[in-house]
C-alpha cells in the first residue's frame, strides 16, 4: 500500500555551503528519492504552498496546516527555522501529531524545539534523536524513516 508522505527539513532548492546544513539537505532529498522508489507519493510542503492565493489563504502557515492534514505520514528533520515552526504546528494538533515522525539532533534536546517535539509525543507523534554526523551520513535516519513507513502502511491497511 502506497502512502502520501510529506517531508519537512532544511529547504533543498538552494544547497548550502555549510557542511552540516548541506548534509541534512541531502538526507531530505535521499528520503524523498528512496520513498518514491518504493512507490510512495512524497512531497515537500514548500512545493505545495501557493503564495498567489488571495489573502488570508496566501499565508504559508495556514496552508501548511491544511496540507499536513491531507497526508498519511509526516516526516520532519527538525533543524531549520521552518522545520522548527512545522514541528510546533504539529505539536498543537493531535490529528497531525498522530501521523508525524520528528527527528532532532540529540545535542539540541535542551531547547524549545525539543519541547515542541515532546509535546507532539504526548499527542501521538514518534520522536527520535540522531547523532550528527554519523546517523545522517551513514543512513541510520533513513532506516528509521523506512521502519516508520512500514508501520504506517500496516496500520493503514487494518483501519
Amino acid at each position: 500500500m502506497n502512502l502520501n508522505i510529506l517531508v519537512f527539513g532544511p529547504q533543498v532548492h538552494t544547497i548550502s555551503d555549510n557542511e552540516r546544513t548541506k548534509n541534512l539537505q541531502f538526507k531530505r532529498i535521499q528520503i524523498r528519492e528512496e520513498l518514491e522508489a518504493l512507490g510512495h507519493f512524497v512531497r515537500y510542503a514548500e512545493d505545495l504552498v501557493d503564495p498567489n492565493l488571495p489573502s488570508p489563504q496566501n499565508n504559508a502557515v495556514l496552508q501548511e496546516i491544511v496540507i499536513m492534514a491531507e497526508f498519511d505520514l509526516i516526516i520532519n528533520i527538525v533543524e531549520s527555522p521552518g522545520s522548527i515552526t512545522e514541528a510546533t504546528l504539529i505539536a498543537t494538533k493531535a490529528n497531525l501529531s498522530q501521523k508525524a515522525t520528528l527527528f532532532m539532533d540529540e545535542s539540541h534536546l535542551g531547547g524549545l524545539p525539543a519541547q515542541a517535539c515532546q509535546l507532539a509525543v504526548q499527542l501521538g507523534a514518534n520522536f527520535e534523536t540522531f547523532k550528527y554526523p554519523q546517523d545522517i551520513v551513514q543512513c541510520h535516519l533513513l532506516g528509521s524513516v523506512k521502519k516508520r513507513v512500514e508501520k504506517t502502511q500496516f496500520t493503514k491497511f487494518f483501519s
